[in-house]
């Protein structure tokens, strides 16, 4: 009786969200150096996602977008900085069909600098405005603790560090080599963010066993986004000589639009051009510093998914949890030359780790099928028996994951906005099994054979023998964009 009892319960929900991170940073994915044995025993026991896209390649809007399963265009929260009212969420809706929903660490629906009074801003704790007694409701989540930036004493995880005797000296980055924005912290492993996390989000599921209703936690870890400046600690077990060097140069982007060489010379921003920090591109010793600097700081996230991933064990609630393992974007990291994130659509930074494991969710099984951060808000809805979220973009994955031969989507579509007025460009970006075809409001576009030159040295929208293909992508693109059109809000009249 106590097995079938089990096998008609709703299925808890653990997503591991993490901030910037490249999947062929994990060892599941093919790295040699990088330590990730927790998140590798996970791959082996669930569903490993090698085409997994998001819908903008910046962290607020995709962030939303994983959370609501709207395109940056439906949702409005279309690039970083932006401060909207509250929407309908996937926590709120699960909220409202009998779950128990939490996130712990970065959640990053709200700018951080401003003083709009949102409880994510730095004003809004230096001033005493919020303080670690508030723990939510906020933005759909019933219980909230939170980390601000990248190791940064404020907000819940300030209270938390100070409390077990963190010092600014501590966070103080130390130049080991190559400087600028890679260096290390004293800061002991034990004290990170990224140990708050892990020891909070334990905390939270100790409490769940007494709950009869399940839960949603997010589990949400800040790293390893820049600056490349991990515990020292941490970053001693990684020699820079021994990381995998990053795809391509700059002969590469001869093709790419203009901007693609201009932030490989360190000259563009999202706020326009300046003068070349590094006209000859980024040093060997620095790319290889930031590099083993990032393997550090996934270590450290695999230490702390390990623990919580321990007690699910311990605790018997594995038996019933679905984990999702996912980061909101990815991390040029030196391909081509690049750094960091921007509109730029090479598979470093666009196409993200997605591991998924749990009931309904089919063990030692690798997935080459097209899946976008729009598919875990209805896969999940799917997974937890509840209705569907309104106006929802994406599509449930669960007959995929159930039947590995079934095809869901054929086409993921990726959508950057101009954040800056007229100094940035909006393009779009529509991936198919093998084509990966970009056009921007300028003109320009991107075709890309991701079959035929996997590394993706070449832009062929301007051969002659590729116009076809190019046409044809466009096309595609133009019914992606306008089949997505947001239906809602909800009509409450037939006309007036």
């Amino acid at each position: 009786m106590k097995a079938e009892a089990a096998t008609t319960r709703r299925p808890n929900f653990l997503v591991v969200l993490c901030d910037q991170l490249r999947k062929d940073s994990l060892g599941c994915y093919g790295n040699p150096v990088c330590r990730t044995p927790n998140l590798d025993r996970l791959a082996e026991s669930g569903t490993r996602f090698t085409r997994n896209y998001v819908a903008n390649q910046i962290c607020m809007p995709n962030r939303l977008s994983i959370f609501t399963g709207q395109n940056i265009r439906n949702h409005g929260l279309w690039t970083n900085g932006l401060l909207l009212e509250e929407r309908r969420t996937l926590p709120a809706w699960l909220a409202g069909h009998g779950y128990r929903t939490a996130n712990i660490g970065k959640i990053h629906f709200t700018p951080y600098g401003g003083s709009g009074g949102n409880a994510e801003s730095y004003d809004a704790w230096e001033s005493g405005r919020v303080n670690a007694a508030w723990t939510g409701p906020y933005w759909g989540f019933e219980h909230v603790e939170l980390t601000l930036a990248h190791t940064r004493a404020l907000a819940h995880y300030g209270e938390w560090f100070r409390g077990r005797g963190g010092t600014d000296e501590m966070l103080e980055r130390h130049a080991v080599e190559a400087g600028g924005d890679s260096g290390v912290r004293s800061i002991p492993p034990e004290l990170h963010d990224a140990n708050f996390v892990a020891e909070r989000s334990i905390e939270y599921l100790r409490n769940a066993q007494q709950a009869e209703a399940p839960f949603f936690l997010v589990a949400s870890f800040p790293d390893p986004h820049h600056p490349f400046d991990p515990p020292e600690e941490v970053a001693q077990g990684y020699d820079p000589a021994e990381v995998v060097m990053p795809a391509g140069g700059a002969e590469d982007l001869a093709t790419r639009p203009e901007h693609y060489l201009q932030h490989f010379r360190g000259a563009w921003g999202r706020s326009g051009l300046h003068k070349a920090r590094h006209p000859e591109g980024v040093a060997e010793v620095v790319t290889r510093e930031r590099i083993a600097h990032t393997y550090a700081m996934v270590d450290l996230i695999d230490r702390g998914f390990g623990r919580i991933v321990d007690f699910l064990k311990e605790s018997a609630l594995a038996d019933n949890t679905v984990v999702i393992f996912t980061s909101d974007h990815g991390e040029l990291l030196g391909d081509h030359g690049l750094w960091y994130k921007g509109p730029f659509y090479y598979e470093g930074l666009i196409s993200t780790p997605l591991l998924l494991a749990g009931p309904g969710v089919g063990a030692g099984r690798v997935s080459g099928e097209l899946f976008s951060a729009l598919d875990i808000a209805p896969t999940v809805c799917d997974l937890a028996g509840v209705p569907q979220l309104p106006f929802v973009d994406g599509i449930s994955q669960r007959p995929h994951l159930e039947d590995p031969g079934c095809r869901v989507r054929d086409a993921c579509l990726v959508e950057y906005r101009n954040g800056h007025g007229s100094k940035d460009v909006s393009s779009k970006c529509l991936v198919r099994e093998d084509l990966k075809y970009v056009r921007y409001q300028t003109g320009e576009e991107e075709l890309t054979d991701l079959a035929g030159d996997p590394q993706e040295g070449r832009n062929l929208a301007a051969e002659a023998d590729r116009r076809e293909q190019r046409d044809a992508m466009r096309a595609e693109l133009i019914d992606a964009v306008l089949s997505s059109e947001s239906k809602g809000p909800e009509q409450i009249a037939p006309y007036g």
